[in-house]
């Protein structure tokens, strides 16, 4: 989809990135800029950035940065078209598309033709359980669950007739294409080709929503004991498991409210404690967390309590989301039930008070799975070692020394074992995988890294935050004496740009080709060094250095050149001709 140009404008000039990150990012003001911990990578500590007067983002941690589309592309893993629109829709702007490139027009056709084809399925579904005579069972079904109208109403809870071709009969009466028939989900073909059938029968529909209020896919679930007990959409254009929770659209603003969430498995899970008035919660749909989801998560609470049946299946499940949970740097509770409750189960017979009272007593990562370790092995010697050599594994992911140091001290307390043996255990494990130990972001090595000369990168970080000084730079010819030719070719597209227009940044980085370079555009802009009020003597000053030491460098090089060529010492000749190669081709690769 061609979007104008104009069009384009009005969206940057009229959204607020601020108001738009801050839907899926806690941010805290801090000086001029607003923090947060960052949806694309693990930390604990937040370095992502935002920046009101300039419209941008960036992330110190792991580079991410750019405008408003970059962060909404990024972020829903979506195409500038799609960005656009959704931003328009958001700030109430007519976008009138022109051209549109072929197969783009047919991807984004789908998605909203399957959006709005799940639409109409919610509202068969939901009708056929408010008003027709097979969804009576399916209505007992769920007023002995104890499910009020008030929730099969917030969260448009169906059913799906014990029939073959329900479905099938609505996407023919709704003319649907054959090809967004067999995307959906909701039919599949027969063995013999000659036709197709419902995928959900006889069911409990649960219409899953995504994060923009949209049905991205549906649940399932059976009244009786017929297998499986829980059916899910697959994977569609529009439904993608690992970054879809049930609920969260509901929750969202809850979760902020409280400061931490609550993570449950099951549809009626999450229905029971929202409707008792816990709905700071979500549900995982019966998959496996992911680090998505904790992604996402990250942006409406600080704290994550996963809780988890008391029976060996609930416990293993448990384990397994540990791990994403720590690699995520995030600060999670695992909450136990007692013996023969599920969430859904407690919150009916003990209430809400006695729900939120035993969360309050939700174990740590390490310390539930210590407990774990105590309930599997004993207290025995023969235990204590075992569960020394459980724990160890663990204790190794664990990135924060301090942290780690605090909880190597309290298992040692708890199996009653010196705290240096402990300590020289994890140290062994720790020292014989090195895979495990932790390395920079994105897995680059220190000595991979390179960096451009600094001063460089500051005269970049001026054109684009004062962009009066432009016209200093080049009088001076500055971009000759650069060494690096990718920040060359950066300052050159910066000059490019009218100054005079408004919204220089913001220009500047829509002029950018690819990814990196408007990354790297938001990380100068936020750069703002210069705490002197003479900004056009700190360039000049800037300038200067940059020249005479490109100038001295050049000329020391030559010199020792030409008196290597004067003495014959050929060898010496190569070798400085060899580093000045060198040093060109180091800044050629910035």
């Amino acid at each position: 989809m061609y979007i104008p140009e104009e069009k384009v404008s009005e969206i940057l000039n009229t959204s607020d990135i601020v108001d738009v990150i801050s839907e899926s990012v806690i941010l805290k003001k801090s000086g001029r800029n607003f923090f947060g911990l960052c949806p694309f990578h693990s930390e604990k500590t937040p370095s992502f950035s935002v920046n009101a007067n300039k419209q941008i983002f960036h992330c110190f941690g792991c580079s991410a940065g750019g405008n408003v589309f970059s962060y909404v592309m990024k972020y829903h893993a979506i195409t500038f078209p799609e960005a656009a629109k959704m931003l328009a829709r958001k700030y109430n702007i007519t976008i009138e598309t022109k051209q549109i490139n072929p197969a783009k027009r047919k991807q984004l056709h789908l998605k909203e033709s399957l959006f709005r084809l799940n639409k109409t399925v919610m509202a068969v579904y939901f009708d056929g359980l408010k008003n027709s005579k097979m969804g009576e069972t399916a209505r007992i079904y769920l007023e002995r669950r104890g499910i009020s109208n008030e929730v099969i109403e917030l969260f448009k809870l169906g059913f799906s007739p014990d029939k073959w071709e329900t479905i099938v009969q609505v996407l023919k009466e709704q003319k649907i294409s054959k090809s967004v028939c067999e995307q959906s989900g909701l039919i599949l073909e027969k063995k013999q080709k000659n036709g197709y059938y419902d995928r959900f029968r006889n069911r409990i529909m649960f219409p899953i929503f995504d994060i923009n209020m949209q049905v991205a896919g549906f649940g399932g679930r059976v009244m009786d004991d017929a297998m499986p007990k829980y059916m899910n959409s697959p994977e569609t254009p529009v439904y993608n498991k690992s970054r879809i929770l049930y609920g969260l659209h509901a929750a969202k603003q809850f979760c902020r409210q409280e400061g931490f969430v609550y993570i449950v498995e099951g549809y009626f899970d999450f229905l029971s404690l929202y409707q008792h008035d816990i709905k700071n919660t979500v549900a995982s749909l019966g998959t496996a967390l992911t680090s998505d989801h904790v992604r996402i998560l990250k942006g409406y609470a600080a704290r994550m309590i996963l809780v988890f049946d008391s029976d060996a299946a609930g416990i293993s499940a448990a384990k397994r989301s540990i791990k994403i949970f720590m690699n995520e740097g995030v600060d999670t509770r695992i909450l136990v039930l007692p013996q023969g409750h599920d969430p859904d189960s407690y919150v009916v017979k003990h209430g809400q008070k006695a729900f939120n009272e035993l969360a309050l007593k939700a174990k740590t990562i390490m310390q539930f799975l210590l407990q774990v370790a105590i309930d599997t092995h004993g207290l025995s010697v023969e235990g204590r070692i075992r569960i020394l050599e459980d724990m160890k594994q663990h204790l190794i992911l664990i990135q924060d020394s301090a942290l780690r140091s605090l909880y190597v001290k309290e298992l040692a307390e708890t199996l009653n074992i010196d705290e240096k043996a402990v300590l020289e255990k994890v140290r062994e494990l720790y020292l014989s995988h090195p895979e495990k130990k932790f390395i920079l972001m994105d897995g680059k090595k220190q000595d991979d890294i390179l960096e451009s000369d600094r001063r460089e990168e500051q005269i970049i970080s001026l054109m684009l935050n004062y962009p009066e000084i432009i016209d200093e730079m080049k009088n001076k010819d500055v971009l000759t004496y650069f060494y690096s030719e990718k920040l060359k070719n950066l300052a050159q597209k910066i000059l490019s740009v009218d100054p005079d227009k408004g919204a220089f940044i913001t220009n500047v980085m829509a002029g950018m080709e690819n990814t990196e370079d408007q990354e790297l555009i938001a990380s100068y802009a936020m750069d703002d060094f210069i705490s002197e009020q003479d900004i056009r003597k700190t360039a000049l000053s800037i300038i200067h250095r940059i020249i005479r030491v490109r100038k001295k460098r050049e000329n020391t090089l030559t010199t020792k050149i030409i008196s290597a060529e004067k003495g014959c010492d050929s060898d010496l000749m190569d070798l400085l001709k060899k580093k000045q190669a060198e040093i060109q081709q180091l800044h050629d690769q910035l």
